[in-house]
């Protein structure tokens, strides 16, 4: 596929943007066709990493160790999922290709027009040329400080920079931020698109299943990109088109406009800040391990039936409290009776009233005593029973003969 290379001047910024991506998709299309193609070195060494996997399955089985039933499934659905990756450019297209560089842009118009945004119907590009236009010609116009025909309007003051270098300053953040941040997320993408027979194998084994969850969640921080820059280039064309327009207006007016260099100098600036923050956080979505990592637990957990760590830790700590609390009251009770025993034994006049040692009913009643525990009330028995009231007349009453 041939891309057409950038003209100088008008429509700079927009060819620019057609070439890289162009490039993106000629670079992952080729290049997983040529790396995927039989015969290359790369499908010489998957071919090899397949051969290694069924080879470690025939070991188990001769040494005595079986796969199960979802080792039999994990195992099946590697293999699949490797030469779907690596075998079939169509299906690897369907699934991967078009997700990754075109899903993207669809998802990004789609809330771009719900949120009416400019650029959002597919001509982002055309819109950001015609900005660079514009800006040109506030170039061309300047604002009027120097230019005895302008009138300054009453209280307008030139900030402490020079027109040249605020214009010079705006151009130059507009256009390279946007080829930029535009160029980074479709070349990784197409590099990354390119590069998926080599990772696929890895997915094969435990000890690289790593590189290829880093390839995977590669894609995933460039598309998420992608719908990230395509939204504030949105937003970015929803405030500095119409100020632009106001700003050439005025000049067209020979109004002059002091305070438009700084402007366009700090709106350019920030929108470039705001793209680097936007990759930051993609970044820190795709790759935050920790984050990664539990949510792998957890579901291996809620998969084995197994609870979570935090459950497992406060049944034991409820049972470690129990436990306790059974032995320090088993504990209290055992001291009472030894302190009763020593005391009733003192002396010689150690021996109860009928000759013996203290019976078992006292020995309880003090240890009850000690540890504040009573004896259970009877059912029935918490309030003492009404009186019978018997009255002079019943007294009197003698029986009928």
């Amino acid at each position: 596929m041939s891309c057409t290379a950038p003209p100088t001047g008008s429509g700079f910024l927009a060819t620019t943007l057609n070439n890289l991506d162009c490039q993106a998709q000629t670079i992952g299309g080729g290049g997983y066709q040529a790396l995927a193609a039989s015969g290359s070195p790369l499908s010489f060494a998957l071919t090899a990493l397949l051969a290694i996997f069924v080879a470690v399955i025939g070991i188990r089985f001769l040494t005595g160790r079986p796969l199960g039933l979802d080792e039999w499934v994990a195992s099946a659905l590697k293999v699949g999922f490797v030469l779907a990756l690596t075998a079939s450019w169509p299906a690897y297209r369907t699934a991967v290709y078009d997700v990754v560089l075109k899903g993207p842009a669809e998802i990004s118009a789609s809330i771009g027009q719900a949120s009416a945004l400019p650029g959002s119907d597919g001509g982002l590009a055309a819109r950001l040329q015609g900005v660079d236009n514009g800006i040109m010609a506030l170039v061309v116009a300047g604002s009027g400080r120097l230019d005895a025909s302008s009138r300054v309007p009453q209280g307008a003051v030139a900030p402490p920079m020079a027109d040249d270098t605020a214009l010079g300053w705006g151009k130059t953040l507009f256009v390279a931020s946007i080829i930029s941040s535009f160029g980074l997320l479709r070349l990784a993408g197409g590099l990354f698109l390119a590069l998926a027979p080599l990772f696929a194998g890895f997915l094969l084994f435990d000890a690289t299943r790593f590189l290829f969850f880093g390839w995977l969640r590669s894609l995933i921080a460039v598309a998420i990109g992608s719908i990230g820059l395509a939204i504030v280039l949105g937003v970015q064309l929803a405030i500095i088109e119409p100020w632009l327009s106001q700003v050439l207006a005025y000049r067209a007016a020979r109004i002059a406009t002091l305070s438009a260099p700084f402007e366009l100098l700090a709106l350019t600036l920030a929108f470039s800040l705001i793209m680097l923050g936007m990759f930051a956080l993609v970044l820190r979505i795709a790759f935050a391990s920790a984050v990664v990592t539990k949510v792998q637990a957890v579901i291996e957990r809620a998969a084995q039936g197994f609870p979570s760590e935090a459950a497992v830790g406060r049944s034991t700590n409820t049972a470690a409290n129990d436990n306790l609390s059974e032995r320090t009251r088993a504990q209290e009770i055992a001291q009472v009776m030894k302190q009763t025993l020593d005391r009733e034994g003192k002396g010689a006049s150690g021996l109860t009233s009928n000759g013996g040692m203290p019976d078992r009913a006292s020995l309880i009643g003090s240890a009850q005593r000690a540890t504040g525990t009573n004896n259970p009330v009877p059912l029935g028995r918490s309030y003492p029973a009404p009186s019978r009231r018997v009255g002079n007349q019943a007294l009197k009453r003698k029986p009928a003969s």
